[in-house]
């Protein structure tokens, strides 16, 4: 069995600097004017197993995957975010498929506007290009596509109080356009996170991808949810360290992917 769009990495990391009562700058959030953040992060990952066209359990060649990297978000204005996010992977299929890629990854340069604001809740729009990957792989769907993507998102970002604790909710629902011969995409992203300690941050999230329909065989529909659990702590004013984990717990036509990711946030 041939399963495609498999072998991409679709976990992306809302990064709020929220320190108790201080403003949240990432995901709907934007930085004031002159600041921003840089969060490095990078990603390991493997799969046994993958979900079939009916979403069943099925046996795979081991697949496995590293990816780095490199988020800045900058405040052109107070309501205006420049982003730009490149990124590098190394993935493999054993045989018998025997496929490796080595290259650009998971990579896009963005602008993000508030469009809403009050003391508790932000909504802001994006619209941002995923770059595409270099040559190299010998499997189109291992390294990604070989043109360009379009994303456009809406985010709605709320602070929250529960159990005594600080927190928030951040949710984002977008399209992107894919092009060729692969269907299009709709995504919708969910994060909670709650302050246990004035430094320390814990964050649950969900990362949902499910396509349009298609005819092609060499570009099925497909499907895949995520979730995340990981550890956010304050090291000091600037600097902060994330650990955690994901899981695909439902699909279509991609992996069951398993891994393990590691961040460094700085906020200038």
């Amino acid at each position: 069995m041939r399963l495609r769009r498999i072998g991409r990495i679709r976990v992306a990391v809302v990064a709020p600097a929220l320190f108790w009562a201080a403003p949240v700058w990432a995901g709907a959030w934007t930085p004031d004017q002159g600041h921003g953040e840089i969060i490095v992060t990078t990603f390991f990952d493997d799969a046994n197993q993958a979900y079939d066209q009916a979403g069943r359990f099925t046996p795979t060649p081991l697949y496995r995957s590293g990816q780095a990297n490199i988020y800045v978000a900058y405040g052109v204005t107070d309501w205006l975010t420049a982003i730009l996010r490149p990124g590098v992977q190394s993935s493999s299929v054993a045989p018998p498929e025997n496929q490796r890629y080595t290259g650009v990854g998971d990579s896009e340069i963005a602008a993000q506007a508030r469009v809403w604001r009050d003391d508790s809740t932000v909504i802001s729009v994006l619209a941002g290009v995923r770059a595409l990957t270099s040559g190299g792989a010998t499997d189109g769907w291992l390294q990604g596509p070989n043109r360009p993507e379009y994303d456009f998102r809406l985010l709605l970002g709320h602070n929250v109080g529960l159990w005594g604790f600080s927190g928030f909710v951040d949710f984002s629902a977008g399209y992107r356009l894919v092009g060729g011969i692969e269907p299009n995409e709709g995504h919708f992203d969910a994060t909670f996170g709650l302050y246990l300690t004035r430094d320390l941050l814990v964050m649950a999230q969900s990362f949902n991808t499910i396509s349009g329909a298609s005819g092609n065989p060499q570009a099925p529909q497909w499907a895949q949810a995520k979730a995340q659990f990981s550890l956010v702590y304050r090291l000091n004013p600037e600097w902060r360290a994330q650990a955690g984990g994901f899981v695909t717990v439902a699909g279509q036509n991609a992996y069951r992917e398993n891994g393990v990711l590691l961040g460094l946030w700085r906020q200038f």
